[in-house]
């Protein structure tokens, strides 16, 4: 087994912010796992596309198995003797992604892959939760399958944080504003427990801004956390800097 150091990172804002991007400046090449389907409409990495530094994996599932008008008119008292679920296939591709990757070491088309990049995160919680409810014949979450959801990440984590490459996770966010003190936080855009727990497992957990100044948008990273935003960094860095991983890990 190789000795050689890999990083693991968090990367979390708003749609537009520039996780991608970002996740698109790590050591190549790069296998994005892509349940977000959108790396292939992305201008900007049309060329490292092209000449196989990123390699796209992506699931083509939808989130439901069940026609549109059968979903709205479901109650949510009718049970799997009534309505029976079938299985969405979103997550049981990914579970095969990862199996394949395990498997293989992280050698894809006869080469070894320095980073993987799962984009997004967030679009794999819906995944996961429609598998969950489908195989217990639910339409909605319940506090034991709230459970198994939290199970299920805890489990994905360690296989995935144990691939023999840079791992990072994009994840969109949500704002949370306290009732009684009407203080604003950002959080990951997880469900469930993860939300609050998610950033233990990662070396670095940082949060991207878009900014415009005049003509031009910068997109910057934050290393620091506050009350509002809780990210972090183990490496010596400014508070504030470029979006790019190849600054970062020189």
């Amino acid at each position: 087994m190789s000795d050689k150091r890999y990083f693991s990172c968090l990367l979390i804002g708003e749609p537009g912010s520039g996780k991608t991007t970002m996740a698109a400046t790590a050591p190549k090449p790069i296998l994005f796992l892509d349940l977000d389907n959108k790396l292939h409409r992305m201008v900007n990495l049309e060329p490292m596309l092209a000449s196989k530094d990123i390699i796209q994996w992506t699931t083509t599932a939808p989130l439901a198995a069940i026609p549109l008008k059968r979903l709205a008119s479901t109650k949510f008292d009718e049970g799997r003797d009534k309505f029976p679920v079938p299985q969405p296939k979103g997550y049981i591709e990914f579970s095969d992604m990862m199996d394949k990757l395990t498997t293989d070491q992280c050698v894809v088309d006869g080469r070894k892959v320095e980073t993987i990049v799962l984009d997004s995160y967030t679009s794999l919680n819906e995944h996961l939760k429609a598998l969950i409810m489908a195989a217990n014949g639910s339409m909605a979450m319940s506090l034991p399958l709230w459970g198994v959801l939290l199970r299920n990440f805890e489990i994905l984590h360690g296989v995935m944080l144990r691939l023999p490459a840079n791992i990072i996770f994009c994840c969109h966010q949500k704002i949370d504003k306290d009732e009684l003190s009407g203080a604003i936080s950002y959080r990951p855009l997880i469900d469930g427990q993860m939300a609050d727990k998610i950033g233990k497992d990662f070396e670095e957990v940082y949060y991207l801004e878009k900014r415009i100044e005049g003509q031009l948008v910068k997109y910057e990273v934050l290393t620091v956390g506050s009350a509002m935003k809780a990210c972090r960094t183990s490496r010596i860095l400014p508070a504030r800097v470029e979006a790019d991983f190849s600054r970062i890990y020189k």
